[in-house]
């Protein structure tokens, strides 16, 4: 594996400037997974150039402790110190996660399984041929990373020093905010299945009437004890609070009443009825019973390893309720609340085309809020060429209650999805029935008023496949977990708006072309 070139390309190198050929190499043992003919012992060969102090390797080049990709989508990415995968097998890894679920370990478990074709190393190779999970991340952070950067006519660079999970969290983090701040990039959608438009005889456009559909589900992961904040975690996921609240909440008794502090090696106090309830959750958490309902909390959807592995009882991890009732025979008063589970994010809210394009998605800490979906709402359309015309969302009820006199939602329809509205919205309720009734929305009904032109429950759907990464996700630090969230929903998005052109229902971005 050479670099894609023998001169030094550094501006104002003096070798660059007389178009010397780079003899200074190096080379090492290396393994490059391929898709036809599994994996293959070869050498990484990096050329130097002595004008600049610049190391030229296969896919980047390092100057001044900086890692510079070379612009495009390379042929061989490289996963780890002495692995190299081809992009045709980091693309299918992608592939499979977006239609199956399927998890890093056990794309290296596919691999390993059906792809290897039993090859083995030659003898006296330093390196074995077992793909593992954590190559796949780095294959898929960086095609991911690298995509990113021909969109936005840029150049990959992260740090040189550091290890490889290290190395790439400061570019995750910057698209993270980056499409949190400008949205998803078809935020500006819109067809002729989610947009209707209105044409007079001539064929000029009079109006267009859009509809979004937004509602949430269940996936999450591990966050600060204390009700809505946001600060990440640290310790791989496994402390209970943020780092601020770790001192001044890390110590204290589990016992929710109680400001003592815990004991040595105790989540309590040192009160014997505060240590009679953490006795009695230790022993319900190691009964039987409470093992395999924890198994199959953690392993709800898809098992993140098709492969068991032998591992401690106690490192299974205990997705028990944040607080919970203990009842003992202490007088009067026998019931105490005590605090020994993670909290987890609440859940996350999508905002999803009638058609199926993804065009928001937030996390939601605390819960699903009505105030919270009015605020995610106003920020992800905030301008009016992409502000929809109607927002179906199940509790539209109470939203539509606090917004009436708000001048942002003044011509915006609020209604609630016909199957909600027909099974969980009661005949009485008379705001919901004058107001909420996608019926007394002309159009959102069909050609002649018969049927229903938009599909609202389309969200329902998106909701069954965005809830297969429940298990992949749920112990994912949070930069990780909004990368890869992101990632799938860009490329579900394209998968769709291949089928809408397919389809003919002509896709765009506003402004209407």
């Amino acid at each position: 594996l050479y670099p894609p070139h023998q001169t030094c390309l550094t501006e104002g190198c003096p070798i660059r400037a007389k178009a010397t050929v780079l003899k200074k190499a190096e080379q090492r043992h290396v393994v490059l997974y391929t898709l036809d003919h599994g994996p293959i012992a070869t050498y990484s060969i990096h050329l130097y150039c002595a004008g600049c102090n610049t190391n030229y390797h296969h896919g980047y080049s390092v100057k001044d402790k900086t890692r510079t990709f070379y612009p495009g989508i390379p042929d061989i990415i490289q996963v780890g110190g002495h692995q190299f995968v081809e992009t045709r097998v980091v693309q299918m890894w992608r592939t499979l996660m977006l239609v199956s679920w399927t998890s890093m370990s056990n794309c290296a478990r596919l691999y390993n399984v059906v792809l290897k074709q039993n090859v083995k190393p030659p003898p006296d190779f330093p390196w074995n041929f077992e793909l593992m999970g954590d190559h796949v991340w780095h294959g898929f952070v960086q095609l991911a990373l690298m995509e990113d950067c021909i969109e936005r006519h840029t150049i990959l660079s992260v740090p040189q020093d550091g290890d490889q999970k290290a190395r790439f969290m400061d570019a995750i983090s910057e698209r993270n905010n980056r499409i949190r701040t400008y949205g998803q990039e078809e935020l500006r959608h819109y067809c002729n299945k989610c947009t209707r438009f209105r044409r007079d005889d001539s064929g000029t456009l009079t109006s267009k009437y859009s509809v979004v559909v937004t509602d949430g589900v269940t996936v999450g992961h591990p966050c600060c004890a204390i009700h809505n904040c946001h600060a990440p975690l640290n310790n791989n996921n496994r402390d209970h609070f943020c780092p601020a609240h770790t001192a001044t909440h890390g110590c204290k008794c589990a016992i929710i009443v109680c400001s003592n502090d815990a004991l040595a090696k105790s989540k309590v106090c040192h009160l014997s009825e505060h240590q009679a309830v953490e006795r009695t959750y230790q022993l319900r958490g190691q009964s039987r019973f409470q093992l395999q309902q924890r198994l199959l909390r953690s392993q709800l959807a898809h098992p993140t390893d098709s492969v068991a592995r032998d591992i401690p009882l106690d490192d299974l991890v205990d997705d028990a309720p944040l607080e919970e009732d203990y009842m003992l025979n202490i007088g009067a008063n026998g019931k105490l609340r005590a605090r020994f589970g993670r909290r987890r994010t609440h859940n996350e809210q999508l905002v999803v085309a009638p058609c199926g394009m993804i065009l928001a998605r937030e996390t939601f800490y605390g819960a699903e809020g009505v105030g919270s979906v009015i605020e995610m709402i106003k920020r992800v359309f905030r301008t009016n060429d992409i502000k929809p015309q109607h927002i179906f969302y199940d509790n539209n009820c109470a939203l539509s209650k606090m917004v009436k006199d708000d001048p942002y939602f003044q011509n915006i329809g609020l209604s609630v999805d016909v199957f909600h509205f027909n099974c969980k919205h009661a005949v009485t309720d008379r705001w919901c029935q004058e107001n909420c009734n996608p019926a007394a929305f002309e159009d959102l009904l069909g050609d002649d008023g018969i049927g229903w032109y938009f599909n609202s429950s389309v969200a329902e759907q998106t909701n069954v496949w965005f809830g297969g990464y429940h298990a992949i996700c749920r112990e994912m630090i949070v930069h990780r977990y909004r990368f890869f969230l992101d990632e799938m929903v860009m490329q579900k998005n394209r998968l769709t708006k291949a089928k809408l052109e397919k389809e003919g229902r002509c896709p765009g971005n506003w402004p209407l072309t």
